[in-house]
């Protein structure tokens, strides 16, 4: 048959314009919320939450010509062809039909990000490509074995369900097992667990295997022994690989991939941070002295990797910072960042310290007022004012005294400066 002919007769042909319009419009917003701007492996890996979508597409075009076949007697017009070779020629076009609904949701996922540093990571392409391949396949051999009327839909509601039910259900590490688990990544401090999309594309591999099986090997026992064989060891080798993973399956980033200068201090930035590196070391120098200034000691090295190195202050990792945001994260950095282990035993009374004392470092490092009222709540930042207003040693003793609070269950927090006090300090 003419590759004219194919692409005019099948129905992949007549869905991709659907597919493209359903993933651009109705898709968007979700593809597009919470991409980490200029970070490609955010990027690429929020455009996965369309493999939802566009396997079912697939699977159901696929379903509807391999029943087309069937009706056809193709199979026994050509006895010389193996199955396979007469079956890839219909699911060609099927997987052009995946590829531009995978092209789509990038388009929009990467336009959203604009990412401009580094490489994109070309293995969740891959990982893409193989599990859309794997329902296309399994599409065509269901359509072979049913009437079109049940095999279209069953195929539809099967691939939907196969892959955004997961999702839902526990283990969390079943999901990953169907897409790879990336529609959430990542943070610019976090990278990929390549072994969730690995499993992802184990399973396809496997099930990919066991549709060549059965359109090639013509002997039934030996057909069924491999088609078990080939599906077995899909389930087990991505079982193996997704087990234990979280909902977000992330690694931190290597340390190595920082940009850092200055001395006192010396500030690493993830590179997709260029353009706005002066700013952010700016602002972080300046709340590092008044802290200092205030009384505190703050470390000589601030840094946006969170595994950061003994002697080093983890400051946050913001795609678009702003100052208020560097200095409050400089700020917040010298607190826990949970409450201790005998809150889990016991009651935990330091825990109404958090906010005001947050609040009042951040105030201290020449954050915005307004926006610490926004992110610690209008009491919480009250309280930072009227701390404010005291003496340095006083305010300092106020801190000390939080700051335990948060380390231990048995201190009590600060009680906040009364009227009189602050009018005497004046």
């Amino acid at each position: 048959m003419l590759w004219r002919t194919v692409l005019r007769s099948s129905s992949a042909t007549w869905l991709a314009p659907l597919l493209a319009a359903f993933v651009a419009l109705l898709l968007a917003d979700d593809l597009t919320a919470g991409v980490t701007p200029g970070y490609w492996p955010s990027a690429l890996g929020h455009a996965n939450f369309a493999l939802h979508f566009v396997a079912p597409a697939c699977a159901t075009a696929s379903a509807w010509e391999g029943s087309r076949l069937t009706r056809g007697n193709v199979t026994h017009w050509a006895p010389t062809r193996s199955g396979l070779t007469i079956a890839l020629p219909l699911l060609a076009p099927v997987f052009v039909l995946g590829a531009v609904g995978m092209a789509v949701a990038a388009a929009l996922t990467i336009s959203t990000g604009q990412p401009d540093i580094g490489t994109p990571p070309v293995g969740v392409v891959l990982v893409w490509l193989v599990v859309l391949a794997a329902h296309s396949f399994a599409g065509f051999l269901l359509g072979r074995r049913m009437p079109l009327v049940v095999a279209a839909p069953l195929a539809l509601i099967l691939s939907f369900v196969l892959t955004a039910y997961p999702a839902a259900m526990e283990p969390l590490w079943l999901r990953h097992m169907v897409t790879g688990g990336m529609s959430a990544c990542c943070s610019l401090s976090q990278t990929p667990d390549w072994r969730a999309a690995a499993s992802a594309l184990v399973l396809a591999l496997g099930v990919i295997a066991a549709a060549v099986v059965v359109l090639t090997v013509l002997a039934r026992r030996v057909r069924t022994v491999l088609v078990t064989v080939a599906l077995v060891a899909g389930l087990a080798g991505s079982g193996w690989l997704a087990y234990g993973l979280p909902a977000d399956p992330v690694n931190a980033r290597p340390a190595d991939q920082l940009q850092c200068a200055g001395d006192n201090p010396r500030v690493c930035l993830w590179p997709e941070l260029s353009r706005q590196a002066d700013m952010i070391r700016q602002n972080a120098a300046d709340a590092r002295s008044r802290l200092q200034q205030a009384g505190l000691t703050v470390p000589a090295e601030l840094t946006m990797d969170k595994q950061a190195r003994q002697g080093a202050l983890f400051i946050g990792a913001w795609p678009n910072p702003t100052p208020s945001q560097i200095r409050s994260g400089v700020a917040a950095a010298l607190l826990p960042s949970g409450p201790p282990a005998c809150a889990e035993r016991g009651p935990f009374p330091g825990a109404d310290a958090y906010g005001p004392t947050a609040a009042w470092l951040a105030r201290t490092a020449g954050a915005d007022p307004q926006d610490m009222a926004g992110r610690y709540g209008e009491p919480e930042n009250a309280v930072a004012t009227a701390v404010l207003r005291l003496p340095r040693s006083q305010q300092l003793a106020w801190f000390e005294h939080n700051s335990k609070a948060l380390r231990d269950c048995t201190t009590h927090p600060a009680a906040a400066p009364s009227p009189r006090a602050q009018e005497t300090s004046r």
